[in-house]
């Protein structure tokens, strides 16, 4: 699951590795790591916000905020308005992973939890074909989906990570000084989800 090349990889962000398999079941579920990637992306909110968000019924978005506070990946924080009435919380780590094994296999435990980062990404994905007429003409122009194969060794897929890795962290890079500067106009935020693997037929 590209464990190795994770512990080589220079990171633009604090990567929290998770150990504990209680934690990693814990946040296995694609509707908490949907909650839990809004706290990371747009900041602290509350639950009425991220209900208007979703469409998630209230009551399980809290359900979902207690199991991620539970697992340590979540809490509450001082109000945004002054409303001592609303609950804000906020994500505690901007980025996280398994801990990478020894001999590079993978738990029952990270089964789960890769399946339902899968189906997070599946769920993004459609979302994103959901609305994609609702959006301008230049946005439904622009971004990327396609698959390819190669003949790589290891080594070589490594390296190919790393460099993909690189690209990733200088437009990321770019995003965070336009954020501190002043925004551009038509400015959005763009998801890229990438994924190297050995090809099972």
């Amino acid at each position: 699951m590209g464990q190795n090349i994770d512990r080589t990889k220079a990171k633009a962000e604090e990567v929290t590795e998770i150990s504990r398999e209680s934690v990693l079941l814990a946040i296995s579920n694609s509707q908490r790591m949907r909650v839990l990637g809004l706290l990371r992306v747009k900041g602290p909110m509350t639950v009425g916000m991220i209900s208007d968000v979703t469409g998630m019924a209230p009551g399980s978005v809290s359900f979902h905020l207690k199991k991620l506070f539970d697992a340590g990946m979540a809490e509450k924080t001082d109000s945004a308005d002054g409303d001592k009435r609303k609950s804000w919380w906020k994500a505690n780590h901007r980025s996280m992973r398994p801990a990478p094994r020894d001999d590079g296999r993978i738990s029952d435990a990270e089964y789960t939890y890769f399946q339902s980062v899968a189906v997070t990404y599946e769920s993004l994905y459609e979302r994103y074909l959901d609305s994609v007429n609702d959006l301008p003409q230049e946005w439904r122009e622009v971004g990327l989906c396609e698959d390819r194969t190669f003949d790589l060794t290891p080594e070589e897929t490594e390296q190919m990570c790393l460099e993909l890795d690189a690209v990733a962290q200088k437009w990321q890079q770019h995003s965070s000084e336009e954020q501190r500067n002043t925004a551009r106009h038509n400015m959005r935020k763009v998801q890229i989800v990438m994924q190297a693997f050995p090809w099972i037929p």
